[in-house]
């Protein structure tokens, strides 16, 4: 057999040269510098300026609703337990509590620094128990909400069970020359202010006690004033549902009084 010789090819390391010299590499190209005065030009064109102002008003807004809604926690002055309108303020019937919320919520309630200023003035609204006491909440001192005091005997005021803070409704019964009567309602849904004793050493039976009630309107006081002097006076606590009509009933003769209509 013929053997052939082996050739082995050698790749050559050298660089191919091109016209004779050796290929140069290119430098990458180097990053352009901009001016600041080329950054002013550019942030003044109509569109990147109308950009920039927009983000400021933003931001501004940003941080004037922050400001507005920074929560801080205070001590205020709230209610013992439930203060009708009318109420005198004593000491039992503050307490003191720590509430966080914004400065402007705050600013209308009172401080618990004010506590002792409270003593003695009115409420010219009722504030639930627990809640804070707004400064609207406090009539001036010297005023309160109108108020009018009937004369009722013990036993037609709920027999002595009536409370300060109560709701009721003022029924008179008015009678005629002829025996008939007539039972109608004068106001409802006054809150009881206050409740006097009866004097002592009198029958209960026969005994009457003064009860100040709150006027959501003064022009109940002359109906009020006829009624506690010519006719005779009962109360009716108003339960859950107010809003319940309460019809007049009428009597012809003392001698029938079956013939009433509710």
């Amino acid at each position: 057999m013929n053997q052939f010789p082996q050739l082995r090819l050698r790749r050559s390391t050298q660089t191919p040269e091109l016209d004779g010299h050796p290929p140069q590499l290119t430098p990458p190209p180097r990053a352009r510098r901009r001016s600041p005065g080329g950054v002013v030009r550019r942030l003044a064109q109509p569109l990147p300026l109308v950009g920039v102002v927009l983000l400021l008003v933003a931001a501004a807004g940003y941080l004037a609703v922050a400001a507005r809604t920074r929560t801080r926690s205070n001590q205020i002055v709230v209610a013992a337990r439930y203060l009708p309108a009318g109420s005198r303020l004593s000491a039992r019937d503050l307490r003191i509590a720590k509430l966080s919320s914004t400065q402007t919520l705050l600013r209308q309630l009172i401080p618990g620094s004010q506590e002792a200023t409270l003593v003695g003035r009115r409420l010219a609204a009722p504030v639930l128990a627990g809640l804070p006491i707004g400064r609207a909440a406090v009539a001036a001192p010297g005023g309160g909400p109108a108020a009018f005091t009937l004369t009722v005997p013990a036993l037609h005021a709920l027999g002595g069970n009536l409370a300060v803070g109560d709701r009721v409704s003022v029924l008179a019964t008015f009678t005629n020359q002829a025996g008939g009567a007539t039972a109608r309602v004068i106001a409802r849904n006054l809150v009881v202010l206050g409740i006097g004793a009866p004097p002592a050493g009198i029958d209960q039976a026969s005994a009457t006690v003064p009860v100040t009630v709150a006027l959501p309107n003064p022009s109940l006081a002359s109906q009020l004033a006829l009624a506690n002097s010519v006719a005779k006076i009962d109360l009716l606590r108003e339960g859950s549902n107010t809003s319940a009509a309460i019809p007049a009933a009428s009597v012809t003769g003392a001698a029938n009084p079956a013939g009433a209509t509710p």
